[in-house]
């Protein structure tokens, strides 16, 4: 998402806009100010009129009516807007016609649910720089502009867009705004246009290799998972362990898309200990939150992410209990509690309003959160109730204590065989330096879990035994991930899944790497 900044860069550095942490006060203003804006712009539209903007009242008591009498939405509710908008119709989810169509990765989506896409409309995108360019204030605040002096690698999905029936872009965000970059940046962009346009991902990797193995990279964006295969590509190329030995002039890195904890011995390996790191949490939907500070990679973790409570968006969190959340609940970034688990709400300049995004987020302090996981990818098969950011905790932990290395897992329950009681967790770990003891792996990965899930804690006295690990070759999660065409970009296999749909299939590809 860095492109989105890039785009619109003008030479002034000085000029780039890093807001400084509000009170919750001003937070609460400030969203108030957003709402009543968003809904005076959207209730006379299809939109407003089918959720019942236009039934509220734009002055005093909007953000109370509009809590209480919204319902949230999920995507498909917007199934008959989104496909008018789709055929070019004007003036459905917002004023003007849509300026592209985003796809989403669908990696967490059921199976029948197929490709999905968001309408961008020119506001949302004037949210995705506005995000994008307070992370890299911050960053180049505390990291210099040394990396105008060389290359800026930005890792994405491809840049091909297609046009529709209508004559609409559509295709991966990261391409929609590649295509804003004006021609001073080409000059710094890499992979370059070309190489980005690239939609097969083997092909693209052996390209990026190519081009930018002996480059002068100073800037390295995307998700951790995917550079850490690019740096090994080229570390293997260039005939050297580490890619700051390729890249000695590696100094900034903005990270985002998945859980970092767990690759943190791998990037401590690749990066010079005075790198600087920046966490985003970007979505098709809108750009939610940034780092609230630059971080170092022997901190061992990211600090929370500040929600970007002035930037075009309404955000809102409602409470989870038991797999359910009311959104007459809800609270706004000022209202966020340490230790809750929220669902986030968006309402947005694209028309989404009230928009479950499917993922959840853990509290902080007011403004300040931690991403939790997804709401499909939690484990609570026996009533252990596991997120996905306590999987990669223990994941992180797990890892910590045996010297571990682990590029990908996936965790899904051992139910119990008939006459039997007790079930597991399966982890399916894809190990970039396996443990010397695996049993001590998962000793420490189960303690962490009893010591910070209570549920899981209970259950483990009654109804499950020590997790399993089941190591498979490298590779195996791309194999899966290509068999459903969701190979590279911003695609990630589910970290966890509440049957054994995407664990057998893994355990099958691992099989057939085995025989090859």
């Amino acid at each position: 998402m860095l492109v989105n900044l890039l785009a619109r860069l003008g030479a002034p550095l000085l000029a780039l806009s890093d807001k400084p942490k509000s009170t919750p006060a001003a937070m609460r203003v400030a969203q108030d100010r957003i709402l009543r804006r968003l809904v005076i712009e959207q209730r006379r539209l299809p939109v407003g009129r089918q959720f019942g903007l236009d039934r509220l009242p734009v002055g005093d008591g909007l953000t109370q009516a509009f809590r209480a009498q919204v319902p949230a939405t999920g995507y498909q509710d917007y199934a008959e807007l989104f496909a008018r908008v789709a055929k070019g119709d004007a003036d459905v989810l917002f004023p003007g016609r849509a300026i592209a169509l985003a796809q989403t990765s669908g990696t967490t989506s059921d199976a029948a649910a197929g490709e999905r896409f968001i309408p961008q409309s020119r506001g949302l995108m004037k949210n995705h720089r506005a995000g994008a360019q307070a992370a890299f204030s911050r960053l180049i605040k505390v990291g210099g502009t040394r990396c105008f002096d060389g290359r800026l690698l930005m890792m994405g999905g491809s840049t091909d867009l297609r046009l529709n029936a209508a004559g609409i872009p559509c295709g991966d965000l990261s391409g929609i705004v590649v295509s804003m970059i004006p021609t001073w940046l080409g000059n710094l962009y890499e992979p370059g246009r070309a190489i980005a346009l690239e939609r097969d991902w083997p092909t693209k990797v052996a390209k990026m290799v190519a081009r930018c193995g002996h480059a002068d990279i100073r800037l390295a964006s995307g998700i951790g998972s995917w550079m850490l295969m690019l740096f090994e590509n080229i570390c293997k190329e260039r005939g050297v362990t580490r890619i700051r030995d390729a890249w000695p002039d590696l100094d900034l890195v903005i990270h985002g898309g998945h859980a970092f904890e767990p690759v943190v011995p791998q990037f401590a390996h690749h990066l010079k200990p005075g790198t600087w790191l920046m966490e985003v949490y970007p979505a098709s939907e809108a750009f939610i939150a940034i780092g609230s500070r630059p971080w170092r990679i022997d901190e061992g973790a990211p600090p929370p992410l500040e929600v970007l409570g002035d930037h075009g968006i309404v955000v809102e969190f409602a409470p989870e209990s038991a797999g359910t959340c009311d959104p007459t609940r809800a609270v706004g970034p000022d209202g966020l509690e340490a230790g809750q688990l929220y669902r986030l709400l968006l309402t947005t300049p694209g028309g989404l309003v009230r928009y479950q995004l499917g993922d959840l987020v853990v509290g902080v302090a007011p403004g300040q959160m931690r991403f939790g996981g997804r709401v499909k990818t939690r484990i609570s098969v026996f009533g252990e109730h596991v997120e996905g950011f306590q999987l990669a905790d223990a994941c992180a932990a797990a890892c910590a204590a045996t010297g571990a290395q682990v590029a990908h897992y996936h965790v899904a329950p051992v139910l119990p065989k008939p006459g039997e009681v007790r079930g597991a967790h399966e982890w399916i770990v894809e190990f970039a330096v396996a443990p010397k003891d695996p049993a001590a792996f998962i000793a420490a990965l189960d303690a962490r879990l009893v010591k910070e899930v209570g549920d899981y804690e209970a259950h483990r006295l009654v109804q499950l035994d020590v997790p399993r690990l089941t190591p498979v070759p490298t590779g195996t999660f791309d194999r899966w991930l290509a068999s459903k065409g969701k190979l590279g970009g911003q695609h990630k296999v589910p970290q966890a899944w509440n049957d054994r749909t995407i664990a057998d299939a893994l355990l099958a590809s691992a099989a057939v790497l085995v025989k090859e």
